[in-house]
C-alpha cells in the first residue's frame, strides 16, 4: 500500500511540473489578468461575480486539463507510454481530477481577492433543495459547488477531444467550442442544459440542470477513458 502511494505521490508531483509547458504561461497570465481587473475595480461598484466564476474561470478549467496532458500528448510520449503495464485509464482519471482540484484552488484564489477587494461575494445563489435563486452573499464552497458540475463537464470534454484525436488540439476544439456557443448565445441555444447558472432561464429548474450537467460529464469521461485505454491506437501510431 505504500509503494502505491508513493508512486502515486510521485505520479501526482510529476504532473504539477507544469512551469516548463507553453501553455502554463498563457494560462496564469490571464487568471492573474482576473485578480488584476478585481484590484484595479471600483469598491462602490462590485464587479458582476458570474464574470469570474463561471465566463472567467471556464477556459480556464479547459487550458488547466490540457497542459495537465500536454508532456504525455504533445511530447509524443504516449507511445512508449502505451508500451508500459500501466493503466492508462488511471492515468488519464488522475489527470482529470488533479484539474479539477487546480481549478477549485484557482477559484478559491480569485474569491479570496474579490473579497479583499468589494468587502464580500454578492451574487444570484440557486438553492439545492429547489426553489427561486436569491441574490446574497456567497461562500467560498457554496459558490464553487454551484458551478463545479460546468467545470467537471468541460475538463470531461477536453479529455474527451484529446483521446479522440490524440492531439491537444482535440481536446481545446471540442471544450471551448460549447464554452464559446453558450457564452455568445448567452445560454439561448443550450436552453435548460446551459453551463451558466446566471443564464439559467427562469421557468428551468437548477438542480435538473446540475444533475444533467454531472451524468453529461461522467458519460464523457467514460467514453474517453473507453478511447484511452485502447492501447493499439497508442502503440506505433503515425504522427501526421
Amino acid at each position: 500500500m505504500r509503494t502505491e502511494l508513493k508512486m502515486l505521490g510521485s505520479q501526482i508531483r510529476l504532473d504539477l511540473n507544469l512551469g516548463k509547458q507553453p501553455l502554463f504561461l498563457l494560462t496564469l497570465i490571464i487568471y492573474l489578468f482576473y485578480w488584476f481587473v478585481i484590484l484595479t475595480g471600483n469598491v462602490d461598484y462590485p464587479h458582476t461575480v458570474h464574470y469570474y466564476s463561471e465566463m472567467g474561470m471556464f477556459p480556464v478549467v479547459i487550458m488547466l486539463t490540457i497542459l495537465l496532458f500536454e508532456r504525455e500528448i504533445g511530447g509524443g510520449s504516449m507511445e512508449v507510454i502505451g508500451t508500459y503495464p500501466v493503466s492508462l485509464r488511471l492515468m488519464a482519471v488522475r489527470k482529470w481530477i488533479v484539474a479539477l482540484v487546480l481549478v477549485a484552488l484557482a477559484g478559491m484564489g480569485w474569491m479570496a481577492v474579490y473579497r479583499i477587494k468589494f468587502g464580500s461575494i454578492m451574487t444570484v445563489m440557486h438553492p439545492w433543495h429547489g426553489g427561486e435563486s436569491v441574490s446574497r452573499q456567497a461562500g467560498y464552497l457554496e459558490l464553487l459547488l454551484q458551478t463545479m458540475p460546468a467545470y467537471m463537464l468541460l475538463a470531461s470534454l477536453a479529455v474527451l477531444g484529446i483521446a479522440w484525436l490524440q492531439k491537444l488540439y482535440g481536446g481545446l476544439i471540442l471544450a471551448f467550442s460549447l464554452w464559446v456557443l453558450d457564452t455568445v448565445s448567452m445560454g439561448t441555444v443550450l436552453g435548460d442544459w446551459t453551463l451558466y447558472a446566471a443564464f439559467l432561464p427562469k421557468d428551468s429548474s437548477f438542480i435538473v440542470n446540475r444533475v444533467v450537467l454531472l451524468i453529461s460529464a461522467c458519460l464523457f469521461m467514460i467514453l474517453a477513458l473507453w478511447l484511452v485505454g485502447m492501447r493499439e491506437r497508442w502503440i506505433g501510431r503515425e504522427e501526421e
